[in-house]
């Protein structure tokens, strides 16, 4: 017992190290609209097109610039994607086109034609150091 014991706390730094950060610096285009930001990290292309198994964080909007800072985030690609909740109903309203009709944006400014960009486009690479990244909705 004393053994295992021995083992889980060698391993429970060397686990705790393979975690990497993500800071999201958020450029909104309605600075005074009030509302939430609604922030989502996706670990695949699964998840990027559902949204089930992204990490989620909800601001508050105020002001031009916000930041998002996800802090135990596993190594590897990452989709980024980010709205501004204007009316604050927690969804993404869009038009009858299905058009959103509040400022939106992606990881690495990526753009989609008809619809959101391929998870590669919107995806940061998290490693074991502190990656900083920016997003400017439109």
């Amino acid at each position: 017992m004393r053994r295992l014991i021995g083992i889980l706390l060698f391993l429970a730094p060397l686990l705790s190290m393979a975690q990497g950060s993500l800071t999201i610096d958020i450029t909104t285009s309605k600075p005074d609209a009030g509302g939430k930001l609604m922030v989502a990290l996706c670990p695949s292309a699964e998840a990027y097109g559902t949204d089930k198994g992204c990490l989620t964080k909800v601001l508050n909007a105020s002001g031009a610039k916000s930041r998002a800072v996800f802090l135990t985030v596993p190594p590897g690609l990452h989709a980024v994607k980010v709205f501004h909740d204007v009316n604050a109903n927690g969804q993404l309203d869009t038009n009858k086109l299905g058009i959103p009709n509040e400022p939106y944006g992606f990881g690495n400014d990526a753009r989609g034609t008809f619809g959101p960009p391929a998870f590669e486009e919107a995806a940061v690479v998290i490693e074991q150091v502190p990656v900083v990244t920016a997003v400017k909705l439109k």
